[in-house]
């Protein structure tokens, strides 16, 4: 709020240059807001991942959360026609920063509860990393039937 009544009084008096940097400010403040939801979904994606390749097992919950959270970062992710927030081949970093809090919470749920240690030992970081990835890319070029499909029919990898 602060920064709009900053704006208002740079406009009054015609400070253009403040203006414009605030007018920036703000604008990168809305991409980091959708950022950061976007890796929220991110996180609930990677739990229930982490619980399927760890437990070796998938349930219609999960497969549910996993369409769930695909489907909100297609829809949240879209910042016009063709652009996105995060580009195709930028989720490397949103995945490096998701990770460790999914890991968290999916040890508090996989197999009722295990230390962090041990899940982190029951897992293939690339293979949970190629799943994840492969899942994402659905979301730039499939419409939400077609991601409920492909879920639909996720196995143990």
């Amino acid at each position: 709020m602060e920064e709009i009544i900053e704006l208002k009084q740079s406009i009054i008096s015609h400070d253009w240059e403040t203006s414009l940097a605030i007018i920036e400010e703000l604008e990168e403040m809305g991409r980091q807001d959708k950022i950061n939801n976007l890796q929220s979904f991110l996180v609930i994606l990677l739990v229930h991942l982490i619980k399927i390749h760890a437990e070796n097992r998938v349930t219609r919950i999960w497969r549910n959360s996993i369409v769930n959270s695909l489907l909100e970062i297609q829809k949240r992710n879209q910042l016009g026609k063709k652009a996105h927030y995060i580009k195709q081949a930028d989720w490397e970093d949103s995945f490096q920063q998701a990770l460790p809090r999914a890991l968290i919470k999916a040890s508090q749920e996989t197999f009722g509860g295990i230390e962090l240690e041990e899940l982190t030992n029951l897992i293939d970081r690339q293979v949970l990393k190629d799943k994840t990835f492969e899942l994402l890319d659905e979301t730039y070029r499939s419409d939400p039937l077609q991601i409920f499909n492909l879920v639909k029919n996720l196995e143990v990898f």
